[in-house]
């Protein structure tokens, strides 16, 4: 054999080899879907054909569902260890089954009931004596129906068939239903219906959550970790390009569904999604808490169940700051457009280019373009200003611009519009605004002066972009960097930043400043004896109860649990905190009444002064918290002296 040819040979061997090996890293594991292939579970294809698994080293075989597998049980028993399941991982966890949620996929729920409207069902009330056919794990069903009066003997329900002909042909008179799937087939009959979602009952429940167990979790927590971020980016991929999954799902997964299906059941998810708002995955804790509530109201869960246990958030502070991040690019993305509009507001006032060609710019433009005259009357309006305000141009044209405004504002704008002309210089403002509807909006607008072309008539070219959305979304991340989100009080970030703050302006102002820890006592046992839902309220209580003790100027804050961080600035003197600490005590120690009964809480308080027991943070915190336990040892002493 020649040498170069066995040269060759040698080098592609090693090459397989090396491939071999390579393919040989990648991590196997399962993921068990709840259902067949179809887009509901597009993000974890989108994740596995765009390469995403392969990039965190995991090699992920999607095994679909047949009618009687449940996810839960698959993973559980080891033939997977990821799988998809319904908010009825609750009761999985409470029978003892170690599942824990890693992230949520459906903002909301798409179970929903239907009946078709020649039925006469057109209220949920005329369910009673009808057959219906109801999943088993439909618990926000169930619960809907109970809280609008049902018991189980009102309707004939059904074994479910998952036939959604058995409805057409009036087998039945109402089934319950996925929006993002069944629906396709009413509306390629053209058969109209009636939905009943347990979201009108205010029962809202997330739907398709991925999951694990513990054992896993604790076991392979990189692997986990590479799962669910690989995931999410998977999802966030599939939502973007919805059209070209939906290909992919067809040629490589199933053809089950025609390309027109599974783009409805695309649009459809993404109303529940929210995408552009939420970040798949994203989950509450106090959503998961209304949902075993519910089960509770069921009789499925008992009162003492910690939903919390079962619940995975990896890194939310970094996933706080992607948020931001995300906020931030859409914000440069936004002056980009706002950029081009300036130079939009130029060419239009250079305008010495043909009319028609300029129209067809000012009326195809992505903003609401409007144009003003000298007495700010709208002379032009396109058509992406029809779509922001409601109004049809012929309607509108020829009316002051104060039709869009809030009457609270118009001096404002007015002083903003007459210095446009004065100066003939653009402005850059942002205010509310009001749709035809009556609706307010909040608006981000550019003003920008120019003469018509002949140099005689001063107009205004006015720029607007509705920024509701973004403000609502920018409000929300400050919120949920800053506050507590069962209290509404600063949380430990920022009550601690808060104290950074006053220390240095005690510092300049060479003042005293005191903090107090302060720490509930007894909450546990009243938490476990009537229930996480009354400890949170007694929780509410106090952190309603504690600005009433102390000035505008100063601070109250949730640390952790039920301890609380009180900052009382330019105090004087230790007296003057111990005046303060004994009205919190007075405060707090008023009932509160918990599922009918009245209960009494008190709290031990700690105090340190700044300067005189620390000038550092930490010190300071600390000298507190060892004054506060020192109270809650001497409290407990004097009950057992009581008690003997």
């Amino acid at each position: 054999m020649p040498k170069r040819l066995i040269q060759t040979l040698a080098i592609a061997w090693l090459l397989l080899g090396a491939s071999t090996a390579g393919a040989d890293e990648l991590d196997p594991v399962t993921l068990q879907l709840k259902w067949k292939h179809q887009f509901q579970f597009a993000g974890y294809y989108a994740a596995k054909e765009k390469g995403f698994y392969r990039d965190a080293g995991l090699d992920v075989n999607i095994v679909e569902a047949a009618p009687g597998v449940d996810p839960a049980q698959e993973v559980i028993a080891g033939r997977a260890q990821f799988g998809v399941g319904t908010s009825e991982l609750i009761l999985n966890r409470y029978r003892g089954d170690p599942v824990v949620v890693l992230g949520v996929i459906f903002q909301h729920s798409p179970l929903s009931l239907i009946a078709l409207s020649d039925s006469g069902i057109d209220n949920i009330h005329k369910l009673i004596g009808r057959k219906v056919m109801i999943e088993p794990s439909s618990a926000e069903l169930f619960a809907y129906l109970l809280q609008e009066g049902f018991t189980s003997k009102a309707f004939d329900l059904q074994h479910h068939s998952l036939d959604l002909n058995d409805l057409l042909s009036g087998k039945i008179d109402a089934m319950s239903v996925y929006v993002t799937d069944e629906l396709y087939m009413l509306k390629q009959q053209k058969r109209t219906y009636i939905q009943f979602s347990p979201r009108m009952s205010g029962i809202d429940f997330y739907g398709d959550n991925f999951f694990t167990l513990e054992t896993e979790l604790d076991q392979n927590p990189q692997r986990v970790k590479a799962f669910r971020e690989a995931s999410l980016r998977g999802w966030r991929y599939a939502m973007q390009n919805p059209d070209e999954i939906v290909q992919l799902i067809y040629d490589r997964y199933s053809q089950r569904h025609s390309i027109e299906h599974l783009q409805f059941e695309a649009k459809a998810m993404h109303d529940l999604m929210q995408p552009e708002l939420i970040d798949p995955g994203y989950m509450n804790i106090g959503r998961w808490q209304h949902i075993a509530q519910t089960y509770r109201q069921l009789g499925l869960l008992p009162e003492r169940f910690d939903v919390e246990a079962m619940l995975h958030f990896p890194n939310s502070a970094i996933d706080l700051k992607k948020l931001k991040i995300k906020l931030y690019y859409a914000a440069a993305g936004l002056s980009l457009l706002a950029l081009l509009s300036v130079i939009l507001f130029r060419f239009y006032r250079a305008a010495r280019i043909n009319e028609a060609r300029l129209n067809t710019m000012f009326n195809h433009a992505p903003l609401s373009l409007i144009v003003l005259d000298d007495q700010n009357r709208i002379q032009n309006w396109n058509a992406e200003a029809e779509k922001t305000f409601l109004w049809r141009a012929e309607d509108i044209l020829g009316k002051d611009i104060s039709t869009i405004i809030p009457p609270a504002d118009h001096q404002e704008v007015e002083e903003v519009l007459a210095a446009v002309h004065k100066k003939r210089a653009i402005s850059h403002t942002e205010n509310s605004n009001i749709k035809k509807d009556g609706s307010e909006i909040l608006c981000e607008w550019l003003n920008a002066p120019f003469k018509d072309k002949h140099d005689q008539a001063n107009f205004i070219i006015c720029m607007a972009r509705d920024i509701t959305e973004q403000t609502r979304l920018k409000q929300k991340l400050e919120q949920a960097a800053h506050y507590d989100n069962l209290t509404k009080l600063p949380n430990r970030a920022l009550i601690l930043d808060l104290l950074k703050q006053s220390i240095a302006t005690a510092a300049r102002q060479k003042t005293k400043l005191a903090i107090l820890f302060l720490d509930l006592n007894g909450f546990k046992a009243i938490n476990d004896r009537l229930g996480h839902e009354s400890g949170d309220r007694l929780l509410l209580t106090v952190a309603e109860r504690l600005p009433q003790a102390i000035r505008e100027c100063d601070y109250a804050g949730r640390l952790a649990g039920d301890e609380f961080l009180v900052i009382l600035q330019d105090i004087g003197s230790l007296q003057n905190a111990q005046k303060v600490a004994g009205k919190l005590q007075g405060l707090i120690s008023q009932p509160c009444m918990l599922k009918d009964q009245a209960v009494a809480i008190s709290a031990s308080i700690g105090i340190s002064l700044y300067p005189d027991d620390a000038i550092e943070i930490n010190e300071l915190i600390h000298h507190a918290d060892q004054a506060m336990y020192q109270v809650k040892q001497v409290s407990r002493s004097d009950k057992h002296s009581s008690a003997v």
